[in-house]
């Protein structure tokens, strides 16, 4: 089965914070998952960070955003540094606006919505001041100091948000992102355009011209990736194509390999003998 690592921290909507200095549990050499966020922010850069299958540089003064599901892997330099916060949505307590900012890297892979945040030279104190202030409330346990600490957070999820300059997705809630958050919800088990215009009580043809305002794309391209999006994240992980098939409620694993050659241009097995 998928690695996927949860904790009983998190799920008491505790935000844990680590001191990323010398290589350790966080740089694991078999791609996984989990059920909580990680938001990393590295002071000193080196090595890579690969998120749903793409690869993204670890820099100085940046952050990367890995969201609940997500398969990623890390590969640090020996001299990296930096800092994970690792958290449940509800245990921030955000604003609507910094929940959708995160609901996004929930909804949507790191191709369509990039998890990597670069910033300037002139942020960099501000934003180190940040980070070391979000690791210092974190070990203290006073209700002040919790409320620093959610505070802190989101003031860095803010400074993410300006530079992704979709500043009217994140104060609206959008019916775009009301359809993706229905779409990874469902995905497995809704599979027709008609099921999801349904739901979101409109027609199937105001659903497309939506989708494809935000995307170019149709209704029912965007449902089949984010079926092969999962697939791929189950294949990357070792677990077999039988499997993958019936996780994702495809009745017949020969059907599924049709597919996701037809979407992909390769069968399956290919696929995971090149990640």
């Amino acid at each position: 089965m998928i690695p996927t690592h949860g904790s009983d921290r998190t799920s008491r909507r505790e935000i844990i914070v680590n001191h990323l200095k010398q290589l350790n549990d966080y740089d694991f050499s078999e791609p996984h998952r989990h059920n909580y966020f990680e938001f990393f922010y590295f002071i000193k850069g080196g090595g890579y960070h690969k998120i749903d299958f793409i690869k993204f540089p670890i820099e100085d003064n940046s952050v990367h955003i890995v969201a609940p599901g997500q398969v990623h892997q890390m590969k640090r330099n020996l001299n990296s540094e930096g800092y994970v916060v690792l958290f449940e949505l509800n245990a921030l307590e955000a604003a609507k606006e910094i929940e959708n900012f995160l609901f996004e890297h929930i909804c949507m892979d790191a191709s369509e919505n990039k998890p990597s945040y670069s910033f300037n030279e002139s942020q960099k104190e501000l934003l180190q001041n940040k980070i070391k202030s979000i690791s210092n409330y974190s070990n203290q346990d006073s209700e002040i100091s919790k409320l620093s600490l959610r505070n802190e957070i989101q003031s860095l999820c803010i400074e993410c948000m300006k530079l992704d300059n979709k500043e009217s997705t994140y104060v609206n809630q959008s019916e775009y992102l009301r359809f993706r958050k229905l779409l990874h919800a469902n995905c497995t088990t809704m599979k027709k355009v008609k099921e999801y215009a349904e739901v979101l009580h409109m027609s199937e043809k105001a659903l497309n011209d939506l989708v494809k305002k935000h995307t170019g794309e149709s209704t029912s391209n965007i449902i089949y990736k984010q079926i092969i999006m999962e697939a791929k994240r189950l294949l990357n992980t070792r677990m077999s194509i039988k499997e993958t098939a019936y996780s994702l409620n495809f009745d017949d694993p020969a059907h599924f390999s049709k597919f996701f050659k037809t979407k992909t241009g390769i069968p399956p097995s290919e696929f995971q003998n090149y990640t």
